[in-house]
């Protein structure tokens, strides 16, 4: 997907070497980042704000890929049909990768890595500047996606968005360290205004209705999921990671399945069904994003 023609203005400036300013809403772009060796390959799915500077994606790929802290040289390039000009790391990203199929190559020391757009969207004031979304290999370090999150949200920020959220829901994500939440809470902007009638209000304040630890637990729990918006699969997989970060495991030891969680929240569950945030005839995506708006913010 390209977003808009060709501006001038930008084609000017890249052949000139001249940094310039969006003219528009930033974009998200979501890129395909590989170190590709005759032995190995290391590969990372990354969406960031095309309004960053090539200066910002170096620190953004430095943690994503885990690279040593020290004084290596390091370049982004032109890519055409081959690695072509040097980029000034002062241009935003915006002048070089706006279209599907973009590339351009970085160096660090000795390491190739290639850098082409998969997908590019819309953004809004909630959605994380960057965002290591998956991946495979490790150059220095085992990969460790919550720990790459964690460290490309910040701590400040996180502390922000933690005293944004309902307590249980913050003691939840404190105890497992799944700190990929934090980002789907940035994004969910708990602080815009939500239109909830008041009977739905009144359901939220009474969940979870379960009363027993685990059962709690698997209520917060499947509430991230579910705000997600996402299929039962990834809600089960999200809900099944949490639940076994949590430590709770089924009665004969194995890890808790999507099925069981649902079960040990059913009441509560209930209730989100009642008021359309749940279930078969769940209201639009809209509609259920200010539920889980509700629900979640403290």
């Amino acid at each position: 997907m390209s977003y808009g023609v060709t501006d001038l203005a930008r084609a000017r400036a890249r052949r000139a070497g001249t940094p310039i300013q969006l003219r528009r809403e930033p974009l998200t772009i979501i890129c395909q980042v590989a170190n590709i060796r005759a032995d190995a390959e290391v590969h990372r799915q990354i969406g960031f704000s095309d309004a960053l500077t090539f200066n910002e994606l170096h620190r953004v790929l430095s943690i994503c890929f885990s690279l040593p802290k020290e004084d290596s040289p390091w370049h982004f390039f032109e890519h055409v049909d081959a690695r072509g000009a040097r980029i000034d790391p002062r241009h935003q990203i915006s002048q070089f990768l706006w279209r599907e199929g973009d590339q351009v190559d970085f160096s660090w020391g000795l390491w190739d890595f290639e850098i082409v757009v998969a997908e590019i969207y819309p953004r809004d004031s909630g959605t994380p500047r960057a965002l290591c979304v998956g991946g495979s290999g490790s150059l220095f370090r085992n990969f460790d996606l919550t720990a790459i999150n964690a460290e490309l949200t910040g701590q400040e920020t996180i502390a922000e968005v933690l005293n944004m959220v309902a307590p249980p829901v913050r003691r939840m994500i404190e105890r497992t360290k799944l700190y990929d939440f934090v980002p789907l809470l940035q994004a969910l902007d708990l602080n815009r205004p939500v239109e909830v009638s008041r009977p739905t209000r009144h359901t939220l304040r009474s969940l979870p209705r379960e009363v027993t630890p685990e059962g709690q637990d698997a209520f917060w729990a499947m509430a991230l999921a579910l705000s997600c918006l996402g299929g039962k699969e990834l809600t089960d997989s999200v809900v099944e990671t949490a639940m076994e970060a949590l430590g709770w495991v089924d009665d004969d030891g194995r890890s808790l399945t999507g099925e069981k969680i649902r079960a040990l929240c059913s009441s509560s569950l209930s209730q989100l069904e009642r008021v359309g945030a749940y279930g078969p005839a769940a209201d639009s995506p809209v509609d259920r994003l200010d539920v889980y708006r509700a629900l979640l913010h403290g």
